[in-house]
């Protein structure tokens, strides 16, 4: 086990997240004992936790609550952790995350100041494992600053802050503002860079078993876009599939849907059209009905957003909407460079393309299972009819408008793939479309882009599972140019 695991599973018992911290207990009875050594290494008490055994963990199951313990083992536990967190709630807390090089890596002391904990990892992060499981929330902050590892996190229950410390001298002078009293919160709050978008996709609004995990995603946006600390307005990127088919009750579906994202979040949303918002059962509607859908749903294909010299390019996939296949064009291409060459000093914006259809092959992430039915030859014809048709067209223009950052939706499983210094990040169901054993997950992504430097930073993808049988994912990509191609 690494430290940042136990130090997560600590952090939720004081923040009292018990779903999250009684799944980390529960998962093995090896796992608890090496959690009562992190505690007692640091004179943490665990007297109750420590005098589990192995056949009190046969009557325990995963989904053992704190009180459960209580009744079953007639002792007080669940007394105990609240005890403990009532102990460091209310302190500042200061966690020193090593980056990726282990010869970056300081050697911190831990120790204790009046209010203030010092905690530290040990081991280097790796940059193609960058993946948590019920990340207490002012990790997030970190993991939104994955980019600036090795550094420090220092929250407390209201305010969290990360800043990178890469020199001896960095950390001195932190421990100097902790000697003087200053306000560490204020000292390190330098967020004026930062801007966020947040990626939905494949909601299918319309279609009834949709709902609870729409409700799962309000549930989960609630507690991460107030930890997006930024000082530009949050963007929120729907690529594609927004309903079930293109109905008059659906269309009003979606029009309350992001209106509702932008009076919640107080976000700018942009969206696309993906196959289901123009074909009815598979098949395109008649001519006029698709264009009415469009010219309800889809306005302008470039939009300028001047603040923060960004264009999004709305590309429209749908033309071939039989078998849920997509197609560009050269015409829509020819009519989208006429516009971008309209833009007085294009070469001051950074352009970012949304789509539906995926442009390249996606797999899933390692820790959902291939089905048997995936590998058989008529599940790969059957994969075939949703790509892209004209892929090799589309890539070869990316490449000379220079277009950096690619969105997609559609295959309702997340992507990340760095090609050619090209990023293409394709959201899953943002209303829970994937499935692995008794889990459902809704699945969305999270950007950070630094407007003084016009790059994208780093890329949060989020799995909730709406069944709850699961602990919430979160893996983290960076966007570096020195990544090696990698997709998930």
């Amino acid at each position: 086990m690494k430290d940042i695991d136990f130090i997560n599973t600590f952090f939720n018992i004081i923040y009292q997240n018990e779903s999250a911290y009684m799944r980390d207990l529960m998962s093995s009875y090896e796992y608890t004992k090496q959690f009562c050594q992190w505690l007692r290494n640091r004179s943490i008490p665990c007297f109750l936790l420590d005098q589990l055994t192995k056949e009190d963990f046969q009557l325990f199951s995963k989904r053992t609550k704190a009180e459960d313990i209580d009744h079953i083992l007639h002792i007080p536990f669940s007394t105990m952790l609240k005890e403990l967190s009532m102990q460091y709630h209310d302190a500042t807390h200061i966690l020193y995350l090593p980056g990726f090089l282990e010869d970056s890596c300081l050697d911190i002391n831990e120790k204790q100041y009046k209010d203030i904990y010092i905690y530290s990892v040990k081991e280097a992060f790796q940059r193609k494992d960058l993946s948590f499981f019920d990340p207490f929330p002012a990790f997030f902050c970190a993991m939104n600053h994955a980019d600036l590892w090795p550094g420090v996190l220092i929250f407390n229950q209201d305010n969290q802050v990360f800043t990178p410390i890469h020199h001896k001298q960095d950390w001195e002078t932190l421990l100097k503002h902790i000697d003087l009293g200053d306000d560490l919160f204020d000292t390190y709050n330098d967020y004026q860079n930062d801007s966020y978008f947040i990626q939905l996709s494949d909601l299918h609004l319309g279609k009834n078993k949709r709902q609870r995990g729409l409700i799962q995603l309000y549930n989960s946006l609630d507690a991460i876009v107030p930890l997006l600390h930024s000082h530009e307005q949050l963007k929120i990127l729907i690529t594609g599939d927004l309903m079930e088919s293109p109905n008059r009750k659906n269309m009003y579906l979606a029009n309350d849907f992001m209106n509702n994202l932008k009076k919640r979040y107080k976000a700018n949303v942009t969206f696309i059209l993906g196959n289901h918002d123009v074909i009815v059962h598979g098949f395109n509607m008649a001519r006029n009905q698709k264009s009415k859908v469009i010219a309800y749903l889809l306005g302008e294909s470039i939009k300028v957003l001047e603040k923060e010299k960004l264009i999004l390019i709305k590309m429209d996939t749908t033309s071939e909407g039989n078998l849920a296949r997509g197609k560009v064009g050269q015409r829509q291409l020819n009519e989208i460079d006429d516009e971008l060459e309209a833009i007085d000093h294009i070469e001051d914006y950074t352009m970012i393309l949304m789509l539906h259809h995926h442009v390249y092959p996606i797999s899933k992430a390692q820790f959902i299972k291939t089905k048997w039915h995936e590998k058989t030859f008529i599940n790969r014809i059957v994969e075939t009819s949703k790509v892209l048709a004209d892929a090799p067209l589309l890539i070869d223009w990316i490449k000379q408008r220079h277009i950096q950052y690619i969105f997609h939706g559609h295959k309702h499983l997340p992507f990340f793939r760095n090609q050619q210094e090209r990023y293409y990040i394709g959201a899953g169901s943002a209303t829970g479309g994937l499935k692995e054993s008794q889990s459902r997950y809704i699945s969305y992504n999270v950007v950070k882009y630094n407007t003084l430097e016009k790059k994208m930073k780093t890329c949060m993808i989020f799995y909730d599972d709406k069944a709850k049988a699961e602990r919430q994912r979160v893996e983290v990509y960076l966007f570096r140019k020195d990544d090696e191609n990698e997709d998930c």
